[in-house]
């Protein structure tokens, strides 16, 4: 291995085994004292669970000029939870314009991670250059903040110095990376169904009204088109079709109302897998995609509670923004979806906001289709007809889907075909909403007077 190698890599040991401690010390004595340390650590009044060795440095106390960069993070961070966290939030990498002190954390941080990770032959120039030029900016940040200069004097002091590379190297070897994670909290938790409420509420909607536009530029036209089916929409529903034909918006169309339009008038691709099925990751055509819109939906407001974890949310977010990446690129880039989702992930929100986005995702769920219209006579075989398999899409969204053929007239023969979705297992259950509905139907027919209430998803 060629000795440049080892001096680049030392050089940024240097920063990592005597700069960035300094850089952390002082920054935790700006925040409290170390005899206000001192005394706290006397009464045992931590809740921190401290290494051996950290036992150790907090016995020095007063003197802290040995503390290690983690063991002023953590009592910064997760003691006294006095940082302000980076706009990128913890744990990831801040955006160039993000320079407030606990983003610089977080570069320190991460420069420590990669710096005692990578390996001394892959330390080239560029990468040296570019891990000094941001340390330099760092460091000269910090001290504005700390309205000093001695970290900017110490910065240089180590890129002036000679080295013993290989002792630098072997010392890095024994620096640990920085455990940056605590135990979620409830609050983290629905913090995170919040944030992921914003595109369902903001974003979707408007994607799909996109959609809708595109496949129907002039709101009249749509409603013409839709004349022919419109029995089959509820009556609330066909209220809002037919105003259509007197504006020029959408803007009244909500996400079930679009995507049953798209869905009946068949005015996009058929999703892969076809309605009512989550499409898999491979499937990207626009159907799929609003496909996903709605399963998604579904899932997040239908669920049993409100508290999501990292992974989840990690992969709802990352599923969100390819559908904003795609759906940009469907509408020519004239959007700019897939950033507006980027942005609710890691956007300021307060108990308010928080609030307004669960309270809205309720609104999701209380939603109650209005009951149809009664089944009678076989003089209403037509009605009817319109009327079931109105009922089947809801059903097909989820519950289980139903056929209807008029096989004589006066006469309905239903062939039915069963496909219930257990949460837990494949097992027939006869307390299943399926066979309930299923109850409701035959029931229909005996009686000719019974009124359906369902709560579809979309």
């Amino acid at each position: 291995m060629s000795d440049i190698f080892k001096e680049r890599h030392a050089k940024l040991g240097c920063m990592v085994l005597r700069l960035f401690p300094k850089v952390m010390q002082m920054i935790l004595k700006d925040y409290i004292t170390p005899k206000g340390l001192q005394k706290r650590f006397s009464k045992n009044d931590f809740r921190l669970v401290f290494t051996k060795n950290e036992v150790v440095l907090m016995e020095n106390l007063p003197n802290i000029d040995d503390f290690t960069i983690e063991i002023s993070y953590k009592i910064l961070r997760f003691e006294f939870n006095m940082l302000d966290e980076p706009k990128c939030k913890w744990g990831n990498v801040p955006h160039d314009t993000e320079v407030e002190i606990g983003d610089d954390i977080q570069r320190l941080i991460n420069a420590t991670h990669s710096i005692i990770k990578i390996n001394t032959e892959e330390v080239t120039a560029q990468y040296s250059e570019k891990m000094l030029e941001e340390i330099k900016c760092m460091v000269t940040r910090i001290d504005s903040y700390l309205e000093q200069d001695d970290l900017w004097n110490l910065y240089t002091s180590l890129c002036r110095s000679e080295t013993d590379s290989s002792s630098i190297i072997q010392d890095l070897k024994s620096v640990k990376a920085i455990e940056e994670s605590i135990p979620d909290t409830e609050s983290d938790k629905r913090e995170r169904y919040s944030r992921l409420s914003i595109p369902i509420i903001d974003i979707f909607p408007k994607i799909l009204r996109d959609v809708i536009r595109t496949c129907e530029p002039v709101a009249k036209f749509l409603h013409q088109k839709c004349v022919p089916v419109l029995t089959t929409f509820y009556p609330e529903q066909q209220r809002i079709i037919e105003e259509l034909q007197y504006s020029n918006t959408y803007d009244s169309l909500d996400v079930t109302l679009i995507y049953q339009i798209l869905r009946r008038l068949k005015l996009i691709p058929l999703p892969t897998k076809g309605w009512g099925k989550l499409p898999d990751k491979v499937d990207i055509n626009l159907g799929d995609d609003v496909e996903r819109i709605r399963c998604y939906r579904n899932n997040l407001a239908h669920r049993s509670d409100t508290k999501i974890e990292k992974n989840e949310f990690n992969e709802y977010f990352n599923e969100f923004r390819s559908i904003g990446h795609r759906m940009d690129l469907n509408f020519s880039q004239t959007t700019n979806y897939e950033q507006e989702i980027v942005g609710y992930r890691t956007c300021g929100m307060d108990t308010a906001m928080q609030a307004k986005y669960e309270n809205a995702m309720m609104e999701i769920e209380n939603i109650k289709c209005k009951s149809a219209p009664n089944i009678t006579t076989e003089n209403d075989v037509d009605s009817n007809i319109g009327l079931l398999n109105s009922l089947t899409e809801e059903i097909n969204d989820g519950l289980i889907g139903i056929e209807f053929i008029v096989a004589t007239k006066g006469s309905l023969v239903l062939i039915v075909d069963i496909l219930l979705e257990m949460l837990e297992t494949d097992n027939k259950n006869t307390s299943n909403p399926g066979f309930l509905f299923l109850e409701k139907i035959f029931g229909t027919f005996a009686l000719q007077n019974c009124q359906h209430s369902l709560v579809p998803s979309i």
